[in-house]
């Protein structure tokens, strides 16, 4: 078992509300502090600890996430909080599409389709028309519904439901699972691009240097993902660790063993981003039980992510950042209710999405290259309200080949409002 393994274990292992810290776990169990760090980093992400402002790092409970991967009856009575009067057989289906039953019986047949759902009031015409089409039925309003609607919808198995809320809360609460589904189904993955490790190359931890500069011959790659005999992989090689090293030295003795590793389910953006900031060239691709499925290079990350720029889903960013208007190297926009959090102050998230958008515009023009925030400082100096138009100035302050460092000015009426400072990684 490798470090990192171990320390995953540990920290698992833990009691809830445990403190722990990168300084206690490289003590208690002799490992470096860049190892610990990357592990509580791992455990983070797989919701093991979380980092709170005043407690630091604590061992949580870990929340099961509730993922939608496909829309189905059972979902969507799940998310309307609707009762399952019928059809019970048919929950587990996917649905095409849903329509809002409010015309006439002869114009709703043009909106019905197979594997459809139907959100309806109490009209029991509508709702066998419905059935008979093989529509599922959701009953908004909280209406009684008919022994003869249950009945056939229990014959065709063809769900019925009933919630409490109204038409218009139950189509939003619909329209925004499909929202994000749809997100999520446009989203590139690291499943999508990565090579199978037949492709790419491999090899075992009983081989050695001159295995690995046979490989390199066969494959013309200069980094390895290692695996045991399980097929779990147990580290990385390359040239760097060869250097020197005679043909029949093992490679076990000399690989890396700090493992950062990929899933298939992760997006390909935080992926880009971890191999930038780590420096990494290549991530074996595992599943769940660390089993070797193949290597995602950092090129192919960069490339297949900036080929995706231009067509990426429409998300509540892009909500926000449809307002930002540009001219002669200056930015601007409207402050709107939605911009507003629950105190009625502008919220500093909103402003840190337009900072983080104009950062990339403002180097992207002049490099066409990866773009990555590295560090973001935002100070609010005077009060923002709705309909404040305000002007964004950025200034690149010192830029180097891999970085650069902007100032930003947000005013308000030619006063200043707020400052940022934004240091960012170019790949």
């Amino acid at each position: 078992m490798s470090k990192h393994q171990k320390i995953l274990e540990y920290l698992e292992n833990l009691a809830v509300g445990k403190r722990v810290s990168v300084r206690s776990i490289s003590n208690h169990l002799n490992v470096s502090d860049g190892t610990a760090y990357r592990a509580i980093k791992e455990a983070e992400n797989r919701g093991i600890v979380e980092t709170r402002p005043r407690s630091g790092t604590v061992r949580i409970e870990k929340k099961p996430a509730v993922r939608i991967e496909r829309l189905t009856y059972s979902e969507i009575a799940r998310i309307s909080d609707s009762e399952v009067l019928a059809g019970k057989a048919g929950l587990s289906r996917e649905f095409s599409k849903f329509s809002i039953g409010a015309m006439t019986q002869e114009n709703i047949l043009r909106y019905l389709v197979k594997g459809g759902l139907l959100i309806v009031g109490d009209r029991e015409n509508i709702q066998l028309l419905a059935l008979e089409k093989h529509n599922a039925i959701l009953v908004t309003g909280g209406f009684s519904v008919s022994e003869a609607v249950i009945r056939l919808a229990d014959e065709l198995d063809i769900p019925v439901m009933v919630t409490n809320y109204d038409t218009f809360t139950v189509a939003t609460m619909i329209n925004h699972a499909l929202s994000n589904l749809r997100i999520k189904t446009d989203l590139t993955t690291v499943e999508q691009v990565y090579q199978v490790k037949a492709e790419y190359g491999f090899l075992h931890e009983g081989d050695t240097v001159r295995d690995f500069n046979t490989l390199i011959k066969q494959t013309k790659n200069v980094r390895f993902p290692v695996v045991n005999s399980k097929n779990l992989v147990v580290g990385v090689i390359s040239m760097f660790d060869v250097v020197d090293k005679e043909n029949n030295v093992d490679i076990k003795s000399i690989m890396s063993r700090n493992l950062i590793v990929a899933k298939p389910q992760a997006s390909l953006a935080n992926i880009s981003q971890k191999m930038i900031f780590e420096d990494l060239n290549m991530l074996p691709v595992v599943a769940e039980d660390l089993t070797l499925l193949g290597v995602i290079t950092r090129r192919q990350a960069v490339e297949n992510l900036q080929n995706l720029q231009h067509s990426s889903p429409y998300t509540y960013s892009d909500q926000m950042l449809s307002n930002l208007k540009q001219e002669d190297g200056v930015y601007q926009f409207i402050v709107e209710p939605a911009m507003i959090d629950h105190a009625g102050n502008f919220a500093q998230g909103v402003l840190t999405e337009f900072i983080k958008e104009i950062s990339v515009r403002v180097l992207t023009k002049k490099h066409q290259k990866n773009i990555i925030i590295e560090q973001l400082m935002l100070y609010f100096l005077q009060a923002v309200q709705i309909d404040d138009r305000l002007v964004i100035q950025p200034r690149i302050i010192t830029e180097k080949r891999r970085s650069s460092v902007i100032d930003f000015e947000i005013l308000l009426d030619d006063q200043i409002v707020a400052k940022a400072l934004v240091t960012t990684k170019i790949n």
